[in-house]
């Protein structure tokens, strides 16, 4: 795997231009991650990058045949975060590549405040694009433990499972629903999930 990753960075200078309008600064690179994300048994690549405001998603498909990296979307600003030797530790995003060739994207604070949190984004590569497939939350209050919970959430099919406070100090377990939704990870809002899931923001 690692010489994938080599492979992939290596190219990059070639064609990242048409996915990003720009240069991409090496420097700008957070992490990588490699997977067969359409699943044609080639070695795909995404790359989280520093924005202008939150962090930038890069994805790329690898053309079997040719053996080289195309571009295949940018999703800008929809990963928020903080990395680097001077960044508060516990508010660092993780970028995973799955065995099932989907993407999971963990934000999360750890570190800062009371209110601590943790969201994963679940993304699988359909019709061209890729789209948030699950929503997964959980939070606690620091100076309050009876005030967490959690939710898991499929967005494609719009069922879920969420545990919330019962206001007795203990948490009920409920099922939730909504609509379907076939969302691309570029379009997903910030607030995406947390309604159904009954978490205020």
């Amino acid at each position: 795997m690692k010489h994938h990753l080599a492979a992939a960075l290596a190219m990059l200078t070639t064609m990242v231009a048409p996915a990003t309008a720009a240069p991409l600064e090496t420097g700008d690179i957070v992490q990588a991650a490699i997977g067969d994300f359409n699943k044609d048994g080639a070695a795909d690549l995404a790359l989280l990058t520093r924005g202008a405001e939150d962090m930038d998603l890069l994805f790329f498909l690898q053309d079997k045949k040719r053996n080289y990296l195309t571009p295949a979307g940018v999703a800008r600003n929809k990963v928020w975060g903080q990395v680097g030797p001077d960044s508060f530790y516990g508010q660092e995003p993780i970028l995973e590549a799955m065995p099932n060739g989907s993407i999971r994207i963990t934000t999360r604070n750890d570190s800062i405040g009371r209110n601590r949190w943790s969201q994963t984004l679940t993304l699988a590569y359909r019709n061209t694009d890729f789209i948030v497939a699950g929503f997964t939350y959980s939070y606690y209050d620091t100076l309050n433990p009876d005030s967490s919970g959690n939710c898991d959430l499929n967005v494609l099919t719009g069922k879920g499972v969420a545990e919330q406070p019962d206001g007795k100090g203990g948490r009920r377990s409920v099922k939730i629903a909504a609509k379907p939704d076939f969302v691309p990870f570029k379009d997903w809002p910030a607030d995406g999930g947390m309604t159904t899931c009954g978490i205020d923001n």
